[in-house]
């Protein structure tokens, strides 16, 4: 699924109504309307890093780590 900046700003503004005490928040991602409750912020969480996950591929920064490691002989 492509997601837009719009789809972040959405997800983000839910994360915050959760924090703030909100118990049941609606986001709409590509039509598509998607009922969470407050036990579900770690779920909403998830969907951030995925959504900034695609955006970054779709940008073109996205990060990657190599790590190298050694028995030190």
């Amino acid at each position: 699924m492509a997601y837009t900046s719009a789809d972040l700003t959405a997800v983000e503004t839910a994360i915050d109504a959760v924090r703030d005490g909100e118990r049941a928040i609606a986001v709409t991602i590509a039509g598509k309307t998607i009922q969470y409750q407050a036990c579900d912020i770690y779920k909403l969480q998830n969907l951030r890093g995925q959504i900034k996950a695609e955006l970054a591929v779709a940008s073109g920064t996205s990060r990657s780590r190599h790590v190298t490691t050694s028995k030190g002989y």
